[in-house]
């Protein structure tokens, strides 16, 4: 409401209500309602998108039709003289909250016609609750499917989709942060359509669905559906009390310079008890090696950046880290490259809502802030890449104050690397998916092909690394396509790994076990 409001080119013009009682009863088990409300009280959530808003003002502002149509089980229809009412309207779009599954004319009355939200990938999941049994079934990624509605369930013509990952811990926090993505999907595709750049998703050919029609639970399901889940929970919690991971750092070295694909290879570098060693990034100086990465004591939630050195043969030389850079602030992801003999780093500074460019005083130890680059912005693991004249700038960020960090990835372009005058990509956001958005990594060369490193954030924050080909990159233009993969199955017990980097021979990742 507040975006359509605030948006110069969009406006709320007739408001439609359905005032009577539904005269059916809902179909909700007794346990399965009550369930759901002790999961809302025990799992809370710091941005509820289900607290109540007055709309008061709302109606005396706009105007509003009343209607009473006819109902049945599953369906509404608007009277006839209704429809003629909202059609002399001349409406774009009518965007469906609170009926049931809507037939007949109705749905033809605005030029781009009603426009719903299922919160559910409609490929695999059709029928309710919404964002419920991706939850049951341990799903790695919640979907959300907005569409112009037909009379078929959950089959109208697909506008968009975005996918988070499934929050395992409660039905209510997956729920909300599933609804949070389809409030932010309407706003993207609504200010798409202002623009008159809208695109459907391109229809499937013989687009079936062999999945069943999901359905509220009954008090026997809902039962065995609480005793496992609360057991799988129970049993979650326990482990991670006694034997919480560590992040650590893997590293190997190729005289012939090429990149290691073997991950069980690698050498292994590990913290200390109560440490993170991750993100690491390596670049070459004369004959060494210097291996930088984020360096944080768990629980503190505030990371500095350290390092190690190599020599030439990819021998470490420091067997304990350098503390290089250090803030009151947490810092991360320290993407360091070198321009014009000099060395730069562009850490991630989220929690300090701003990100700046370090520029390296006296190598590797000496770095000092160089450019601020965004001010009141949280941008997650900034990655830059010069190419044909320009810079471009990917990192993720929320799109609202419930939304997700690591779904939404954004672009931004400069002709220079001091500024703060970034311009944003007109395709953002440029990925919806939280498999594949979020960098992992510099953008590598491999015989002429740009691959970027991406994060696979589901079933868990950062659980692999994608490299996605750029097909195309301009300020007008961006295209990728997956094409490889690295997933935390070369021993036992991994359960993540979300950075990689390559340099002249020497390949460097993290990744997540119990040590």
């Amino acid at each position: 409401m507040n975006f359509v409001n605030d948006h110069p080119q969009l406006k709320i013009e007739t408001l439609i209500l359905r005032r009577e009682v539904s005269a059916f009863s809902s179909n909700s088990s007794f346990i399965y309602r009550a369930s759901q409300a002790l999961d809302r009280k025990f799992f809370s959530v710091k941005n509820d998108i289900f607290t109540s808003v007055d709309i008061s003002n709302l109606e005396e502002e706009i105007s509003v039709i009343e209607v009473s149509g006819i109902e049945k089980i599953y369906s509404y229809r608007f009277t006839e003289e209704k429809i003629t009412e909202v059609k002399n309207l001349d409406l774009d779009v009518l965007i469906r909250f609170g009926f049931s599954i809507l037939k007949g004319d109705i749905l033809n009355t605005a030029r781009h016609g009603v426009w719903s939200l299922h919160h559910g990938d409609n490929a695999i999941n059709r029928g309710g609750p919404p964002a419920f049994w991706e939850v049951v079934n341990r799903e790695n990624v919640t979907g959300i499917t907005l569409q112009k509605l037909s009379e078929d369930l959950d089959g109208g013509r697909v506008i968009k989709k975005s996918f988070i990952k499934t929050n395992t811990t409660s039905f209510y926090r997956n729920k909300n942060e599933a609804f949070w993505a389809g409030v932010e999907l309407f706003n993207l595709a609504l200010d798409e359509l202002s623009q008159g750049i809208l695109k459907y998703e391109e229809k499937k050919i013989l687009p079936f669905y062999s999945c069943p029609l999901y359905k509220n639970p009954t008090n026997i399901t809902s039962i065995k559906i609480l005793l496992s889940f609360w057991s799988r929970r129970i049993k979650e919690v326990i482990i991670e009390k006694i034997s919480a991971p560590q992040w650590y750092i893997l590293y190997k070295f190729r005289k012939d310079s090429s990149v290691e694909k073997s991950i069980f290879r690698y050498k292994k570098l590990y913290p200390p008890k109560g440490y993170d060693w991750a993100d690491p990034f390596i670049v070459k100086e004369k004959d060494n090696f210097y291996l930088f990465f984020e360096e944080v004591k768990i629980g503190s939630g505030n990371g500095h950046i350290s390092l190690f050195k190599f020599d030439e043969k990819g021998n470490l030389i420091n067997e304990n880290p350098i503390k290089v850079i250090n803030e009151e602030y947490h810092l991360s992801y320290p993407f360091i490259f070198k321009e014009d003999s000099n060395y730069y780093m562009l850490p991630e500074s989220a929690d300090a809502n701003g990100l700046w460019l370090y520029k390296c005083e006296e190598f590797p130890v000496k770095w000092k802030k160089h450019q601020k680059i965004f001010s009141n912005k949280q941008i997650y693991d900034a990655s830059l890449y010069f190419h044909e004249g320009y810079w471009y700038l990917f990192g993720t960020e929320k799109l609202s104050q419930g939304g997700n960090r690591d779904q939404y990835l954004h672009i931004y372009y400069s002709k220079e690397l001091d500024t703060e005058m970034w311009t944003p990509h007109p395709l953002n956001p440029l990925s919806l998916d939280i498999r594949g958005a979020r960098p992992a990594g510099k953008i590598l060369k491999d015989n002429d092909k740009l691959l970027r490193p991406t994060q696979i954030g589901a079933p868990k924050y950062g659980y692999g690394i994608q490299l996605n080909e750029i097909k195309k990159l301009s300020p007008t233009e961006f295209i990728e396509e997956k094409r490889t993969e690295i997933l935390p199955k070369w021993e036992k017990d991994l359960k993540a790994a979300h950075t990689f980097n390559f340099v002249e021979g020497f390949s460097v990742l993290d990744a997540q076990k119990k040590l």
